[in-house]
């Protein structure tokens, strides 16, 4: 229970913690309850118009940080898979060295370059101010998803020891379920490109 200081004295409210999640545990998720916590009209934040205004302004730069872990994440799993591919041996050579895994690694690193061709562009209209909500949501969507397929063929190179922590791909295998899902799912940011393409919102 954490307790501030009100106008008419201390109130409190309860934070519920241990939810059990496998994504970043490095990140207290929590949920907050507010037992009879009352803020006067005068103390509103001057620029909150309204809930949807608000969100909408923090997703807008949230989502681009978004695609950046989810760049990284990938990024993460690929350099794993390529260690452990070219330390690992078999039939007296690499694994690396087999054409089946060099397909997969040539396909792991274009998937990879254009998400941070997708990602760069995306954070330079924002640095210029051009940016739109829909831009943001799609490749928001479409990073997370590609992050996903590469994490994906980097657990499935490195084999039964894909699944230790020790080589590091099965962490991100599992950060990469929750960054797929963070600042909203990959359908509903499909759905908020999908408005502006067609002019026509089939969510509310």
């Amino acid at each position: 229970v954490f307790f501030f200081q009100a106008e008419d004295g201390i109130r409190d409210f309860c934070l519920s913690r241990g939810l059990g999640d496998v994504y970043k545990r490095q990140v207290q998720n929590c949920q907050i309850y507010f037992d009879n916590v009352f803020i006067p009209e005068e103390n509103k934040l001057p620029g909150a118009k309204d809930f949807v205004q608000g969100a909408s302004s923090i997703l807008l730069h949230s989502r681009i940080f978004v695609c950046w872990i989810a760049i990284g994440n990938a990024f993460g799993a690929y350099e794993a898979c390529i260690k452990y591919i070219s330390q690992r041996r078999q039939f007296g050579k690499p694994i690396s060295a087999f054409q089946l895994s060099q397909e997969k690694v040539a396909r792991m690193a274009a998937t990879l370059n254009a998400m941070y061709l997708s990602a760069w562009r995306i954070t330079s209209l924002y640095e210029q101010g051009k940016i739109s909500i829909d831009q943001v949501a799609m490749t928001k969507a479409w990073t997370t998803k590609k992050a996903r397929e590469v994490v994906a063929i980097a657990r499935e190179l490195v084999g039964g020891n894909g699944i230790i922590l020790d080589n590091h791909v099965m962490k991100q295998f599992c950060d990469i379920e929750g960054i797929y899902t963070y600042e909203g799912t990959y359908d509903i940011n499909m759905l908020v490109a999908g408005r502006k393409l067609t002019g026509i919102a089939a969510f509310k």
